[in-house]
């Protein structure tokens, strides 16, 4: 009789586990808005409509309507891309299976974060990603290749992230900054706040993307390879030069903010150096706390912790 019930409870536990691996991959429905709107078509659908809506809202095209759909269709920030765009996203399920399973591991891991609509556009700005009103919206002609024509003018630093596999990684981004936004107590964040918070955002991006720290953190192999080789020097130049405790915007811009390099710790390092020694401080924080969750690291009660640095024990 023991037998049996072992028996049972074992194909109990396997399909249970087949059917919570069948949720957690499955596909996204990718609604493809700029099929419609770049081609000068208003859509039909209520869902899309919304959409389209929301977008013309944000971007200060006015109602949605004939005339409009089609004067935005006659951009030529639109036109530019609309053939590249879709012929190189003809086909969408790679990224439908992998935001199902982006998402799959957010309803997991992140309960906090609101799993929106996933809606594509041809974006005339330079931001790739951005969320609103439960839709995330993904401007496919970000992510054309670095051999891309029109990328030619951008440098290589923004070039290597306009490839179609950031896509989870920018869309799970996208997502975890806006339902866990940094959050101050006060007017001038510390730079150690805004640093653990960036390392924390990208832990949370590597686990939810399922991408290691280089990718999270968009570096090639050369810069990756300076930042961890120069490790440690990162650190003491942030600790020696009083960095730490500062609250000037200016200088927290220069630690985490894009550029080709972070010239506050020197010429040559790569830029954003802060977002990974951000990430190297949440790395040391969890070896010594292993048990706290990832929307605690993403709360201010990590990254505004007085206590931050002693219980990271973070020694490069």
């Amino acid at each position: 009789m023991n037998n049996i019930y072992s028996k049972l409870l074992f194909t109990l536990v396997v399909w249970m586990a087949v059917l919570s691996c069948g949720r957690h991959g499955e596909e996204v429905d990718i609604h493809r808005l700029d099929l419609e709107i770049s081609h000068g078509v208003v859509p039909e659908d209520s869902v899309m409509y919304k959409a389209a809506e929301k977008l013309f809202e944000i971007c200060g095209y006015g109602p949605v309507y004939f005339l409009s759909v089609c004067d935005y269709a006659d951009k030529s920030s639109i036109r530019e891309h609309r053939d590249a765009v879709e012929r190189e996203f003809a086909d969408m399920s790679r990224e439908r299976k992998s935001l199902g399973e982006l998402f799959g591991r957010m309803r997991r891991d992140l309960p906090g974060a609101e799993i929106p609509r996933v809606f594509t556009v041809i974006s005339p700005y330079t931001q790739s990603v951005f969320v609103a009103d439960s839709a995330v919206y993904l401007g496919l002609n970000h992510y054309l290749g670095t051999a891309y024509p029109p990328y030619e003018p951008f440098p290589e630093y923004v070039r290597r992230l306009k490839v179609r596999d950031r896509i989870p990684v920018d869309i799970a981004e996208a997502i975890i900054r806006t339902s866990y936004p940094f959050k101050s107590g006060g007017d001038y964040p510390q730079v150690l706040a805004r640093m653990a918070y960036e390392g924390a955002v990208a832990e949370a991006v590597m686990r939810m993307a399922d991408v290691d720290e280089q990718e999270s953190l968009g570096y090639n192999d050369e810069d990756y390879s300076w930042l961890n080789d120069n490790e440690h020097e990162i650190w003491d130049a942030i600790v020696s030069r009083q960095m730490l405790f500062n609250t000037d915007r200016d200088m927290i811009r220069s630690l985490v903010g894009v550029g080709p390099s972070t010239n506050v710790i020197s010429a040559s390092s790569p830029g954003r150096a802060g977002r990974y020694a951000g990430h190297r401080l949440v790395v040391s924080y969890l070896k010594a706390n292993p048990s706290v969750s990832l929307e605690s690291l993403l709360s201010p009660g990590f990254y505004e912790n007085p206590s931050l640095l002693s219980s990271a024990k973070y020694n490069p």
